[in-house]
C-alpha cells in the first residue's frame, strides 16, 4: 500500500509532536507544513520534512492540489470545523484535534459531509491510543474484565500548558468541558462501550468532575483539572467489571529492566507512541476504506457528552439522553 501523504495545518502548538509521530510512522509521511506564519512553517518543513506552505490550506489547494491526500487540521478549535470542511470538499481525508467543531450541530455536519464524498474523517482523541489504556481495552474484549460496571479516570495539567495550548485560539473560546473534558468523555464512551444515559457535572473554570451514568447500570467519574503548578502533568485510569479490574497510570511510565548485569529504568514517552499509534490508524483506515476509530459518529458523540456536562456545569442540573442529544432535568 502507497504511503499516505499529510499536509500539516496549523504548526502552533502540538504541530512538533504530531510532525515527529509523522516522521516514525510506516505509514505516512509529511508533505507540507502550513502556516500563515512562515516560520512556523519553515521550522516545522525544516525539523521534519515535507516543503513549508505560508498560508492557508485553502492556498495550499490552489497551488498544489495533488500534493497530498490527507489532512491534519492543527488549527484553533474556531478554525477547526472550516478546515476540515475545506479538506473534505476537496476530496482529502481529514485528522482533526478535538473537538471537531465549536457545536456538535456543526460535527454532525461534517460527519455526513465526509460520508457523502466518501473520505475519512477521523477526530484526534490520543487517549484511546495510550499504550496502558489499549491494554485495558484488550482486556475487556478478551472478556478477563467481565462487564464493565465502573470506570474513574483522573488527569491533571499543569496551568502553563493549558495556558500554551489556549493561546492558539483566536476566537470564540471554548470551556473547559469542551476544549479538554470532551477527551476524557470519548475514553468513558469507547471503554464502556455506550454513550452515556445520564450526565451530571460540577467544577469551576480550571476543574471539572463529570459523573456519567449508562443504560447497562454501569457508572463512570471522570475528572480534568488544568490548574496544576508547573512541572509534569498525571493521569490514571481504573475500570472494575464484574470479573476483574484494571489500573494505569502514567506516572513517568518507567519502566525497569533487567538482563543481567546492571538493571535499567527506561522511561517511554507514551504521548509519543500514542500519536505514532493514531496516525497509522487514520493512515490503515485511508488504505482499507473503512471506518477510523475514533469515527466522526464517535467523536460526535464524545462532543454531545462535553456539552451536556457544561450545561450540567453551568444549571447545576443533570442532563438525560434523548434520541436528538441530552436535556436538562
Amino acid at each position: 500500500m502507497s504511503v499516505v501523504r499529510l499536509a500539516l495545518v496549523g504548526c502552533g502548538a502540538n504541530a512538533a509532536a504530531l510532525a515527529q509521530a509523522a516522521a516514525d510512522s510506516r505509514e505516512c509521511e509529511l508533505a507540507a507544513a502550513v502556516d500563515a506564519d512562515p516560520r512556523a512553517a519553515r521550522g516545522a518543513a525544516r525539523a521534519w520534512g515535507g516543503e513549508p506552505h505560508a498560508g492557508t490550506l485553502r492556498s495550499l489547494l490552489d497551488a498544489d492540489p495533488e500534493g497530498f491526500s490527507a489532512v491534519i487540521v492543527n488549527t484553533p478549535i474556531a478554525a477547526h470545523a472550516e478546515t476540515a470542511s475545506l479538506a473534505i470538499a476537496a476530496g482529502k481525508h481529514a485528522l482533526v484535534e478535538a473537538p471537531l467543531a465549536l457545536a456538535a450541530e456543526r460535527a454532525a455536519e461534517l460527519d455526513q459531509q465526509a460520508r457523502a464524498a466518501d473520505v475519512r474523517l477521523m477526530a484526534a482523541h490520543p487517549l484511546r491510543f495510550m499504550p496502558a489504556n489499549v491494554h485495558v481495552r484488550q482486556a475487556l474484549d478478551g472478556g478477563e474484565l467481565g462487564r464493565p460496571g465502573m470506570l474513574r479516570s483522573h488527569r491533571w495539567m499543569p496551568r502553563r500548558a493549558a495556558a500554551d495550548g489556549q493561546r492558539r485560539d483566536h476566537g470564540p473560546q471554548a470551556p473547559l468541558a469542551v476544549r479538554e473534558g470532551v477527551h476524557d468523555l470519548d475514553q468513558a464512551c469507547w471503554l464502556m462501550g455506550e454513550a452515556p444515559a445520564q450526565i451530571h457535572a460540577a467544577g469551576g473554570a480550571e476543574l471539572l468532575h463529570v459523573h456519567l451514568g449508562f443504560d447497562s447500570g454501569a457508572m463512570a467519574v471522570c475528572g480534568v483539572s488544568t490548574g496544576l503548578p508547573p512541572g509534569e502533568g498525571y493521569s490514571s485510569l481504573t475500570v472494575i467489571g464484574s470479573l476483574g479490574a484494571a489500573y494505569a497510570d502514567d506516572h513517568h511510565n518507567v519502566q525497569l529492566v533487567y538482563r543481567g548485569g546492571r538493571p535499567q529504568a527506561l522511561v517511554a514517552d507514551q504521548r509519543a507512541l500514542s500519536l505514532r499509534a493514531q496516525l497509522d490508524e487514520f493512515a490503515n483506515a485511508i488504505q482499507q476504506q473503512r471506518d477510523p476509530s475514533p469515527s466522526g459518529a464517535d467523536a460526535l458523540a464524545a462532543l454531545r457528552a462535553a456539552e451536556a456536562a457544561q450545561a450540567s456545569l453551568a444549571s447545576g442540573r443533570t442532563a438525560h439522553a434523548t434520541a436528538n442529544g441530552y436535556v436538562l432535568v
